[in-house]
């Protein structure tokens, strides 16, 4: 507790109950009095001066917010054992909102960025009904005309293989299509028709298949005007989809990971 009486501008604030990521992120900013945001993880590090240059950057490129050139995945508690690297492949202008389903590079809003408050009173916050809260934040942002860049020369050091994090938490328990459900469905206005119905259709239950992965390989999925349409609204109006998580480790999880090899293994044939 000597931190607070020595640095008087540090105030707690928790939750009797957790709520998740996503209620506390928002119960942070809110309470915050500054005009620039940036949430640090307790498994992520950052490098000396980062935050004053993605700063001095955002301020130059009068964005919403900025994203971290490269995402340094290491192993454990040892920085120098790296496991792998994302580097963003949008340096050169804004972040499109095409990043948001791309496989081929890295998303740097899809890890947590620096962004104004004005841009999160805006978008509401993060989404607090689901496990993927900086995903949701991320469709929010860029879905709302947010305006994002990549700051050059900017590292963000993520810990893994240390304990099990909630993205994996999520698609262990089998809910991790359901959230991507939920991200996309909230954001419906930006795609057209025919991947709406892609969306509505697909088997959430499934953790084997992958619906942002297989959104990814489709072309033309957003609608140019970005609007919401008569025609939309009726395509989800009462189409909710009813929850059946399947565990991995569960009977049904085992089947269906034996069903996925053998569809894979099936498919590989087929193509000799």
């Amino acid at each position: 507790m000597w931190m607070f009486l020595v640095y008087k501008e540090i105030k707690l604030f928790y939750h009797e109950k957790n709520k998740g990521g996503g209620a506390t992120r928002n119960t942070a900013v809110a309470n915050s009095q500054a005009e620039v945001i940036f949430c640090l993880d307790s498994d992520d590090l950052l490098p000396p001066d980062t935050l004053s240059k993605m700063l001095k950057f955002l301020h130059e490129r009068k964005s919403d917010g900025v994203g971290f050139h490269k995402s340094i995945k290491f192993n454990s508690d040892n920085q120098n054992n790296v496991n792998y690297i994302d580097t963003s492949g949008y340096l050169d202008g804004k972040i499109p909102i095409g990043a948001l389903t791309s496989i081929d590079k890295f998303c740097p809003i899809y890890v947590n960025f620096m962004y104004t408050k004005e841009a999160f009173n805006k978008i509401g916050g993060y989404p607090t009904n689901h496990g993927f809260d900086t995903q949701g934040f991320a469709w929010r942002f860029l879905c709302s005309g947010l305006i994002a860049y990549t700051c050059p020369d900017t590292k963000y050091l993520h810990r893994t293989n240390f304990k099990e994090s909630y993205y994996l938490r999520e698609y262990n328990q089998g809910k991790s299509n359901y959230n991507w459900r939920m991200i996309l469905l909230e954001n419906y206005f930006v795609f057209n028709q025919q991947t709406i119905k892609f969306i509505l259709n697909f088997n959430c239950s499934d953790f084997t298949d992958n619906l942002i992965m297989q959104l990814s390989k489709k072309k033309c999925i957003f609608d140019d005007a970005r609007k919401a349409t008569d025609e939309k609204n009726e395509l989800i109006k009462g189409k909710s989809q009813k929850y059946r998580y399947i565990k991995r480790n569960s009977v049904n999880g085992y089947l269906l990971r034996i069903r996925r090899r053998f569809i894979s293994k099936f498919s590989r044939n087929a193509c000799l």
